[in-house]
C-alpha cells in the first residue's frame, strides 16, 4: 500500500498541472477539452484513492 501513495500523488500532481494548463494557456479548443477531462479525471480517482487509504491507516487496518 505504501508504494502506491507516491503514485497517486503524482497522478494529483500531472492533474493539477493539466488543469492549471488548460485554464491559463491559449490553447486550441480540443486540446484545452482534453486537458479540462484528463485533468478532473486523475484529480478525483488519485484524490479518493487517497482519501480510502488514509481512512484506512487511521483504522488500522
Amino acid at each position: 500500500m505504501k508504494t502506491k501513495i507516491p503514485l497517486l500523488m503524482l497522478l494529483l500532481i500531472i492533474g493539477s498541472m493539466s488543469l492549471v494548463f488548460s485554464l491559463t494557456l491559449s490553447l486550441p479548443n480540443t486540446i484545452e477539452w482534453i486537458l479540462l477531462i484528463l485533468g478532473v479525471l486523475l484529480n478525483v480517482t488519485s484524490a479518493v484513492s487517497l482519501m480510502i487509504i488514509g481512512v484506512k491507516k487511521t483504522r488500522g487496518s
